[in-house]
């Protein structure tokens, strides 16, 4: 039987910098990977900010980028909107996610974090009292078919989840006994494929017929090869599955089908978790703790979907907290992971939210005159000069101010209370 003090259940970026962090501040800290292998299969799009590569604290990224993005060109039905990157600093990359969360790994291993693969968590619970004051953790190993080969008992003072949108951490916790997480996701489906592209830059198509209470994507990872690739709201959707959108802007969407050469090398389906006010991510309390983190806490942008810059920094957080709990003995202080993390991110969150619902009851030809009020140039500087793929809400705050954006708040307005309340 082996003993941690920390035990993390995930192995992507918020997983891998969580470990790193405990183990660098002195606690025995074990990694459970599900699959055979770190960083697969992938279930991103693989785009990511300068910031997010900075917060990485990779320094081979050679390894594992695809290309440097120069912008972003917004389609409605009618109109465009381009957005350039301003500097070098507000850069956005198309990574290899594989590569990446692997070098992540090898980074949490080098600070003193051990790995277990191809082992899935059957269940967390309470130790009895010879156990003293432990969590015991029955992680069984798998084949790559899901048969169990065998079973072993391992005792932690802390487990971090960092298991995904479908936590059973969170589960096995107990749902409503100190967590409260969301039950509400976006659905996603994103092929890779040969691709017309004429500079790199992403193009993203928004429409209630194109992808409804989302949007769509089209992100050139080489010169000749790009991810095209969906989300939808099902709450706000004709149909609960994205794969029919995604097959209509590939057969049918004026832009997308005339560049897509009808390849396809990869093809991948998740979810992304949708963020509620007032979540509770840690259960401290009799000596032992658990805390979720990344997609597990719902620590995703509610406007662009993207989580991998959060979850990092979200890690390092839980990392340090579930370290010093264990070091001072005192669980209590797991309840600071809370607090910080919401201090950086939660105001963030929550602008993000209100966003989101009004993106879920525009109809198209609202997406036309937003891109059109948007179009006029002092408002083009402004989401040059503010736009932050890590923080959106500074240029919405500022949009919010513009008198086209503020009518058509005014015209969806009954909508957008419907949809608060459905959200919620």
């Amino acid at each position: 039987m082996r003993e941690y003090d920390i035990v993390v259940v995930g192995g992507g970026p918020a997983g891998c910098m969580a470990a790193k962090y405990a183990a660098k501040a002195g606690a025995s800290t074990l990694i459970i990977e599900e699959n055979s292998a770190i960083g697969e299969p992938v279930q991103c799009a693989g785009l990511i900010s300068k910031r997010a590569i900075e917060e990485s604290e990779l320094k081979n990224i050679g390894s594992f980028v695809n290309c440097e993005l120069k912008g972003a060109i917004v389609h409605s039905q009618s109109h465009e909107l381009r957005i350039e990157v301003p500097s070098p600093e507000k850069s956005a990359f198309a990574i290899r996610r594989d590569i990446f969360d692997k070098e992540l790994a090898k980074a949490a291993m080098d600070g003193g974090a051990e790995l277990i693969l191809n082992s899935k968590v059957k269940h967390v619970k309470k130790g009895g009292e010879r156990d003293g004051a432990k969590l015991t953790i029955l992680a069984a190993a798998t084949t790559s078919a899901g048969v169990n080969l065998e079973e072993n008992e391992i005792k932690a003072n802390v487990v971090i989840g960092a298991d995904g949108w479908r936590s059973g951490i969170a589960r096995m916790a107990g749902v409503g006994e100190g967590l409260t997480v969301t039950k509400n996701f976006l659905n996603c489906v994103q092929i890779e494929g040969q691709y017309e592209i004429h500079e790199p830059v992403a193009d993203i198509f928004v429409g209630k017929t194109i992808a409804p209470g989302f949007f769509a994507w089209v992100i050139p990872i080489d010169e000749t090869t790009a991810r095209i690739g969906l989300c939808i709201d099902k709450r706000f959707s004709p149909h609960p599955n994205p794969l029919p959108f995604l097959k209509r802007i590939l057969s049918g969407h004026p832009i997308i089908a005339a560049k897509y050469k009808g390849t396809q090398s990869k093809f991948t389906a998740g979810a992304i978790p949708i963020p509620i006010e007032r979540q509770k991510t840690v259960k401290a309390g009799d000596g032992t703790g658990i805390l979720l983190v990344g997609d597990a806490a719902a620590q995703v942008k509610p406007v662009t979907g993207g989580g991998v810059y959060y979850g990092m920094k979200c890690g390092k957080i839980a990392g340090e907290a579930a370290a010093r709990a264990c070091r001072e003995r005192n669980m209590e202080l797991l309840n600071g992971y809370e607090k910080r993390w919401q201090e950086e991110i939660g105001a963030e969150m929550a602008f993000g939210l209100k966003i989101h619902r009004l993106r879920c009851v525009f109809s198209d030809k609202d997406f036309d005159r937003m891109c059109q009020a948007l179009s006029k140039y002092d408002m083009i500087q402004r989401i040059t000069n503010r736009g932050d793929m890590d923080y959106p809400s500074f240029v919405f705050r500022e949009l919010l101010k513009n008198p086209g954006i503020i009518m058509l708040m005014a015209k969806n307005i009954i909508k957008y209370l419907y949809a608060e309340r459905k959200i919620r």
